[in-house]
């Protein structure tokens, strides 16, 4: 009751305080109908598009320069993604994943450029300055070592890593379409795709005659307050 004086809605909220989102300076994260865990950490300059999912524990530091993601992307579980100060002419100081990149669980990811159809391995790290190329596949728990270029459609892998084989044609297009069963729920991402709320109530999923968080709240805990 002293919630609904107040005009505060936090009892209608997940109980989780969390902050997804935080600015720094002038640079606010910007997510464009993507998911985004409800641990997951985004700070500064990080922009994600369409569709691409930000899974659990995942934090992605901006503070230096930007970090970009791209369409249908998904950063595994417990990866961290930050950019440099500052890197030697010629290499990107920020942080540039492409489209349909599938990075696995626990990454170590500086400022590098990841370009489209890529998949990282679960436990790699890829150094400051390096450049993935299209296609590309890094074995689970490989090192890219600072400034190393991974040609396109070419598995590399080991510490630090190295040329393993060519993709075939049809492994590149499994990649590809592979990146698109990484979403967290059927038709793109959805906020409400892992709601600690039951599906019934939450508001925008609301049947017909069903009741929403606020009538439900309504009826059954403040009906005899007024």
């Amino acid at each position: 009751m002293g919630s609904q004086n107040t005009q505060d809605i936090a009892y209608l909220r997940e109980s989780s305080r969390h902050r997804q989102q935080m600015p720094l300076y002038n640079a606010i994260p910007k997510v464009n109908d993507a998911w985004v865990a409800p641990n997951a950490t985004l700070l500064g300059e990080v922009i994600v598009s369409k569709w691409a999912t930000i899974w659990y524990n995942v934090t992605i530091r901006a503070e230096l320069n930007a970090v970009r993601i791209g369409h249908f992307t998904s950063i595994g579980d417990g990866t961290s993604i930050y950019s440099n100060h500052a890197l030697p002419h010629g290499l990107s100081s920020s942080v540039n994943i492409g489209k349909n990149v599938t990075i696995g669980a626990a990454c170590s990811i500086h400022s590098c450029i990841i370009d489209d159809d890529c998949v990282i391995g679960a436990g790699s790290v890829i150094g400051a300055g390096a450049r993935i190329e299209r296609g590309a596949v890094i074995l689970p728990n490989s090192i890219v070592p600072v400034g190393r270029m991974i040609p396109a459609g070419q598995v590399w892998g080991g510490n630090p890593c190295t040329f393993v084989r060519e993709l075939s044609k049809q492994e590149m297009n499994d990649n590809y379409m592979a990146s698109y069963s990484n979403g967290a729920a059927d038709g793109g991402a959805s906020q409400d795709a892992f709601s600690l709320w039951p599906r019934e109530f939450v508001d925008d999923s609301a049947a017909a005659g069903e009741d929403t968080i606020e009538s439900y709240a309504e009826k059954n805990y403040f009906a005899n307050m007024k």
